[in-house]
């Protein structure tokens, strides 16, 4: 009996530390060998700001004042990069990668605790394999960040109002508490409406009010306070009061009057399946479930899970600033609820018959084999240049798919998880390393990198109305943005270097015919969905041999 207990749990840590290499996999794929993009630079370049000038209370960018965003991701990159020694595409995405990991864990840990240990793997699974998942866990966004620390309040808090003895339920609520206040400095304040609002839902809905008082409401609400309060305050203190700039990202963000995106109401409806990707057929099913008594005691666990998504989708619907990332804390939801379709159908088959489970599991891969082989014929027509990666891509799907109906046929059900989760990340990896949206960062960098060798370190750059971050941080120094034509051409005749783009560039050659090009390049960045080509002015003059014209 000893032995075969020790056996179980042998093999439980085995497959938690394959989740967990898996979850590994998927973040840190490629994730530093891409340039940085424009909301990435924000972070990278006032983390590396905040390094050089010492003061880690006021934020800047550009040598500007960047209170917009709660400093942690700065915080956290700027401190890594002690350690490695330079702001730079790792240090300034690792901070991402290692929340992403961790909210696999946190989800093993806890619906392990509430269900099962093959619910807690699926679930985290699912999570791991999604695009959501994948593409923000390399991203330098603080959105992941924000996505770990409310999904840890979540959890946190349902385990709190569950657990079965006051020492656990403390333990759970300073979890939540903490959590909570590092969501604030993550993203704040997103995390006061995402938390707080569906839990006022569930709260009030399913009758919760006796929980209240057990919840650290007082104590709790310290904690959040000493670690959400000290840094706005110190700000305030420094700015003179003049919090302005909070008003206009916090407030008139919602209400679309500063920001809107001019988005539709119905925007992340689209959203929740792409971002569910490969897992889309579960989001349909995971939002009806909950509501079918069959499920017995899971049914409570799918109602708070539904609570959680649902009402903080209406909450993100109804503002009128939207962004496609803003989705993102919501989704960890929707995994477990596929987790827990994934285990009904494939193992428990309580809610679901076998042969319904069958037929669902048959369709799904005659969709994929067909959007496999689909995909080629669809880019030889559109894009023609990306027909080997296609190919590629359509070869490893259709095996996949046939590995795992295999295994299915043979009734090895834990082995066709195993092909159907490796399998389905070796496609969206394929899919990441192939089909490559970022050619235009690179010409970015490309540009920004030569000027930055034509410009002496002694010598001072200006943008003409316009620079992107991604120039900024690659240049590697502050870039004064300058918006009229004569204190340019003033500042030019003084020595200074001057960089413009696109219709700024032809503005200034236009009124100007004397100033001097050094070096230049037709496809140099990427302005307003385009493609614009940047040059680099001086007195000293250039020569032909300085102009690539691509």
């Amino acid at each position: 009996m000893q032995d075969s207990q020790n056996d179980a749990k042998k093999t439980k840590v085995f497959i938690i530390c394959g989740v967990m290499l898996l979850s590994a996999i998927t973040a840190f794929w490629t994730f530093s060998d891409r340039p940085l993009s424009n909301h990435e630079c924000f972070v990278s370049i006032t983390a590396r700001e905040m390094l050089k000038s010492g003061d880690w209370i006021v934020p800047t960018c550009n040598g500007e004042p960047r209170l917009q965003k709660t400093p942690l991701s700065y915080w956290l990159v700027a401190g890594l990069a002690q350690l490695t020694g330079e702001v730079d595409e790792f240090t300034a995405r690792m901070p991402s990668v290692i929340f992403a990991v961790l909210s696999v864990a946190a989800v093993i840990y806890f619906v392990n605790e509430w269900l099962s240990f093959r619910i807690a793997v699926l679930s985290a699974a699912v999570w791991a394999t999604s695009l959501g998942y994948i593409r923000y866990a390399r991203h330098a966004r603080p959105d992941m960040g924000l996505t770990f620390f409310v999904t840890l309040c979540f959890l946190a808090f349902y385990s709190a109002i569950t657990a079965k003895t006051r020492k656990r339920q403390v333990a759970y609520m300073l979890i939540f508490w903490i959590s909570f206040g590092l969501a604030n400095l993550s993203k704040g304040p997103a995390p006061l409406p995402l938390v707080l609002v569906p839990l006022f839902f569930y709260v009030a809905v399913f009758r919760q009010w006796k929980q209240i008082p057990k919840l650290l409401p007082v104590i709790g609400v310290v904690v959040f306070l000493a670690i959400v309060l000290p840094w706005p305050l110190a700000v305030a203190s420094r700015m003179n009061w003049n919090l302005a700039i909070w008003k206009y990202e916090f407030v008139d963000r919602f209400f679309g009057t500063y920001a809107s995106g001019h988005k539709p109401l119905y925007y992340y409806l689209p959203k929740m399946f792409q971002f569910m990707l490969p897992w889309v057929a579960f989001v349909p099913m995971a939002l009806a479930a909950p509501f079918y008594k069959i499920w017995g005691e899971k049914q409570k666990i799918m109602l708070f899970l539904w609570v959680w998504f649902v009402v903080g989708l209406v909450f993100i619907s109804i503002s009128a600033g939207k962004r496609q990332h803003y989705i993102l804390p919501l989704m960890p939801a929707m995994a477990i609820l596929a987790g827990i379709l994934l285990e009904d159908l494939a193992f428990s088959q309580k809610a679901y018959t076998k042969n319904y489970a069958r037929s669902l599991l048959l369709w799904h891969l005659v969709i994929l084999t067909i959007a496999f082989i689909g995909l080629p014929i669809g880019t030889a027509v559109i894009k023609r240049q990306a027909l080997y990666e296609s190919i590629v891509v359509a070869v490893t799907g259709v095996a996949v798919v046939l590995i795992v109906a295999a295994l299915f046929r043979a009734a090895k059900t834990s082995g066709a998880f195993v092909a159907l989760f490796t399998g389905m990340i070796l496609v969206m990896l394929c899919c990441v390393s192939f089909v490559n949206p970022y050619n235009r960062r690179w010409l970015s960098k490309r540009f920004t990198l030569a000027v930055a060798q034509k410009v002496p370190v002694s010598d001072k750059l200006i943008a003409y109305k316009s620079a992107t971050t991604r120039f900024i941080y690659y240049f590697g120094r502050v870039v004064p943005k300058i918006g009229t034509k004569s204190e340019v051409y003033e500042l030019y005749e003084q020595g200074w270097w001057v960089v413009a783009f696109g219709t700024y560039l032809d503005e200034l050659l236009e009124d100007n015919k004397d100033l001097e090009i050094v070096y230049m390049e037709e496809k140099a960045e990427w302005h307003r969905s385009t493609i614009v080509g940047g040059a680099l002015l001086h007195k000293s003059g250039g020569n032909a041999g300085d102009t690539i014209l691509q």
